[in-house]
């Protein structure tokens, strides 16, 4: 992913004074280590020192790297990366000839892409499929291009780095979930958009961020289960709607109240999906299921 200008030398007789270049991507800065310039992965640290409302992911293409984070080693080998906090004391250390590259970014912008990233602190990660192609290369591109960019323009790539590594990690992370994990998420939003039928903006959205989870993978959940999430929250609704109908203890309460009271905006849109669902309608529904309770 990462090609040979990139590359790091361990050696220990390499000179340790000569800065680390950052390249500057609005709130984004990106890291190199180059073997010409005599950088090594130790210098990071100080880096990382002066970043304390930072996330730094490290990214190594050969060789390995050690990070010591919260007291906690954490072994990177090729094709591997890891989140780390700046705001806690770091160190690295690097072993033969190694290629890495450094992605500084504001912790917030991180916490807002990335749900309990918490957990994923200082853990070995796989770089997997077209998400790593993509965002590595990007990367290395803007490297390369950037000081040619006006800063307006270097600001935007900037925020493109942060969707773009957000969408990798999101995709190395969430895929190793067994499908037992998944069939559990599954259940959870079930029984949440039972519970919240009434809610008219209840959504995707609102479902993952209850859930813990991207939009993404929400659609992908329900995808394995044979569903999707609009169907299945209409039919849901519906459901609710139809043993209201049939309930004696609801009998005065008016079909389109009924109909507000399980997330419906309209009723005509209501009385239209009831009956496509059920091949009745609401007023016939519940006139035969109280015929059947008087008998």
């Amino acid at each position: 992913m990462i090609n040979s200008s990139l590359r790091v030398s361990g050696h220990p007789l390499a000179p340790k004074s000569s800065k680390v270049p950052v390249t500057l991507l609005g709130n984004v800065e990106l890291v190199t280590l180059t073997v010409e310039r005599a950088h090594t992965v130790e210098q990071l640290s100080g880096l990382a020192y002066t970043r304390a409302d930072r996330f730094l992911l490290l990214l190594v293409e050969s060789g390995s790297i050690s990070v010591i984070h919260r007291n906690r080693r954490c072994e990177l080998e090729k094709g591997q990366y890891a989140l780390f906090d700046c705001a806690h004391s770091l160190a690295f250390e690097g072993s033969g000839d190694y290629c890495a590259l450094g992605v500084f970014v504001p912790a917030s912008l991180f916490q807002a892409r990335l749900r309990h990233v918490q957990s994923l602190l200082a853990q070995p990660i796989n770089c997997s499929g077209s998400p790593w192609r993509i965002a590595a290369n990007h990367l290395k591109l803007l490297v390369s291009e950037v000081r040619h960019m006006p800063v307006p323009m270097a600001y935007g790539y900037g925020t493109q780095v942060i969707e773009l590594v957000s969408i990798a990690v999101e995709a190395d992370t969430q895929n190793t979930l067994a499908p037992s994990g998944r069939n559990a998420i599954f259940r959870r939003c079930a029984a949440y958009v039972k519970a919240n039928a009434a809610d008219t903006a209840l959504g995707p959205a609102k479902i993952a961020e209850a859930m813990g989870i991207s939009v993404r993978y929400l659609h992908k959940v329900f995808h394995e289960a044979d569903e999707t999430v609009c169907e299945f929250m209409r039919v849901t609704r519906l459901e609710i709607a139809r043993k209201d109908l049939a309930d004696p203890l609801k009998a005065s309460v008016q079909i389109r109240e009924i109909a507000y009271r399980v997330g419906f905006r309209s009723q005509a849109h209501f009385a239209a999906a009831f009956k496509h669902r059920y091949g009745i309608s609401a007023t016939e529904w519940r006139r035969e299921t109280a015929q059947q309770l008087a008998a």
